[in-house]
């Protein structure tokens, strides 16, 4: 994955999303990644990550 802004790439290793309780309705969601290898986990919205494309589609 991909951060569309830092552009960042590493694993996802979740996403948490926080809903108001009064409607239910999603208030935001985070992704939280890791650096393929290992490394220091990030979290980014989750709207600025995207899959990486790999050479072999471009």
């Amino acid at each position: 994955m991909v951060d569309t802004i830092s552009k960042r790439t590493g694993l996802l290793v979740g996403v948490i999303e926080e809903c108001f309780k009064s409607n239910g309705k999603l208030h935001k969601s985070q992704a939280f990644m890791v650096p393929e290898g290992g490394g220091i986990e990030w979290d980014v919205p989750l709207e600025r990550v995207r899959p990486v494309e790999s050479e072999a589609q471009a």
